[in-house]
């Protein structure tokens, strides 16, 4: 097949980042979510008694996208973004106290197109939760603008960016980064003929299954 170029290697490496590493991420974001809103009465132990009583929250099978009868390890990204920014369970009043999600109250206001990203994940006002929501969003925003991509190309300035982008949302979500701090330093040179081709694969698994969209 020939050598990769570089531009090929660092798109190959940022989707195995958001493949393997960004369900992990919410995986535990959403869990903390969850106990600290219903916890310690109602922890989540992925048990069927709590993925009904989530699935109860949303309104039923037919008001959400979350496949809540099988276990939350096997929810994809779709699924976990649904299940914290998109979920009534987590919704709380607005200013006139009519129920929003996450989404509808934090996100949708700052109109940022589709393929941007949020300049920071930092809440403006200081604001914790405005914080985790706009983390959340980031990695939505990075798993998306890599479902779009037209070739498997990415320049070391764009890996770079994206890389950094989930370093940040990452360390504000309380998740270790240090893998992905380890893959964006790597040098092209130091990844193996087999380690190339595995990343291609994935990225071309996480397309052709529909894990990036």
């Amino acid at each position: 097949m020939g050598e990769f170029t570089k531009e090929q290697l660092n798109c190959f490496k940022f989707t195995s980042v958001v493949k393997s590493e960004f369900p992990k991420a919410l995986r535990k974001t959403f869990k903390a979510m969850w106990d600290e809103k219903y916890g310690p009465s109602k922890i989540w132990d992925d048990s069927d008694s709590v993925r009904n009583s989530f699935l109860a929250k949303e309104g039923g099978a037919a008001s959400t996208k979350v496949p809540t009868q099988i276990s939350y390890e096997k929810w994809d990204c779709t699924a976990l973004f649904q299940a914290t920014i998109h979920a009534k369970s987590f919704a709380i009043p607005d200013s006139k106290g009519h129920l929003k999600t996450l989404y509808d109250l934090y996100l949708r206001p700052l109109g940022l197109p589709d393929g941007s990203f949020h300049s920071s994940v930092v809440s403006p006002r200081g604001d914790p939760e405005e914080t985790r929501r706009l983390a959340i969003d980031q990695l939505r925003r990075l798993r998306n603008w890599l479902a779009h991509l037209a070739d498997d190309k990415m320049n070391k300035v764009t890996f770079d960016q994206n890389i950094h982008r989930t370093i940040e949302a990452f360390q504000v979500l309380g998740i270790s980064s240090k893998r992905i701090q380890n893959l964006g330093k790597s040098p092209q040179s130091n990844l193996s003929t087999p380690e190339t081709s595995n990343l291609r694969f994935q990225r071309n698994m996480a397309i052709g299954v529909g894990l990036l969209r």
